[in-house]
């Protein structure tokens, strides 16, 4: 059965942000933070030159959610794990802005990645995703906190405090066709219901509509071929569009941002144990999937929290 990609595409609702989300797994080395500060420089820069660029996160996995009977797993696996993930999120206005920043800083990308090339496994793969809904805080200090209470009345909705501390668990989800609807509304439902749970911040929900084939290290043969030969002026060319890449069955990521490892380790289980969760979590999302979840937890390395302001509606 042959399934239009591009109209599905097409038929995405149009998202205040976009997120393309540049994977890679690495060497869990002692000194990663320090080549990726090196190698990241440079085109962190480029890519906050690009028009649309709204900010970023940068994670790196600390441990895996014990989840779906996956007992020899642990939320803290940084002294146990030969490789972990490394996971840039970056924000966009659009995703066509996302493309533009790969062709436009084409050198810097590349150079970049090949100082890391010595400590990679797999990797990069850069799906593009569209927010679903998104309640994430922007995390501030504590002295900014009081200031901010006090010049708002107290009013201190949109942030949090920073514990220095907080960590990410990211759900990956595989949804059953023609379910997409229902498994939304069970999550954000969930997701609702699981901020009561004490240490949770925030979420966000993302669904997977493409993959970026530059941001992926991905061009024509033709096009390496004649960089090589001569890279003045020669430009790598994308082996496909972004929405040919759209996941099907449909790719769901899930965000939850906890205050530390502590609290998600305890408050994550809830999807599955507190009974008013379970009851909506069960039908309308766990029951939706046709593989059990992924579940792994992340720690942010650094991050710019434009982004959350954005999606909160606070600045244009």
């Amino acid at each position: 059965m042959h399934i239009d990609t591009k109209a599905l595409f097409d038929a995405e609702p149009k998202s205040p942000l976009y997120v393309a989300i540049n994977r890679v797994l690495v060497q869990n080395d002692p000194n990663l933070m320090r080549m990726m500060k090196e190698a990241s420089s440079k085109m962190c820069l480029a890519t906050a030159l690009t028009p649309g660029f709204r900010g970023f996160n940068l994670v790196g996995q600390v441990g895996v959610c014990p989840m779906g009977m996956r007992w020899g797993a642990s939320s803290d696996m940084r002294a146990e794990l030969s490789h972990i993930w490394i996971d840039q999120f970056t924000y966009w206005d659009s995703w066509e802005a996302h493309e533009n920043f790969h062709e436009t800083f084409e050198d810097v990308v590349v150079d970049s990645c090949a100082k890391c090339g010595g400590m990679l496994l797999d990797g990069p793969i850069e799906p593009v995703y569209r927010i679903v809904e998104s309640k994430l805080p922007k995390l501030i200090s504590k002295t900014q906190m009081l200031k901010r209470g006090f010049e708002n009345n107290g009013n201190t909705d949109g942030y949090a405090l920073d514990s220095g501390e907080t960590v990410m668990v990211l759900a990956t989800h595989t949804v059953r066709p023609g379910k997409e609807a229902e498994f939304e509304e069970g999550e954000k439902q969930t997701m609702r219901m699981l901020m009561e749970t004490s240490g949770v911040l925030g979420y966000q929900i993302l669904k997977r509509i493409g993959v970026s084939t530059l941001g992926s290290g991905h061009a024509t043969v033709e096009s390496i071929m004649a960089d090589m030969i001569d890279s003045s002026g020669t430009k790598l060319k994308r082996t496909g569009d972004v929405w040919e890449g759209y996941t099907m069955p449909a790719e769901y990521l899930v965000q939850v941002e906890f205050e530390s490892l502590r609290a998600a380790q305890s408050g994550m289980p809830h999807v599955n144990v507190k009974p008013e969760i379970l009851m909506v979590h069960g039908p309308k999302v766990f029951n939706n999937c046709l593989s059990v979840p992924s579940v792994r937890i992340s720690a942010s390395m650094f991050a710019e929290h434009t982004y959350r302001e954005i999606l909160q509606g606070r600045k244009g």
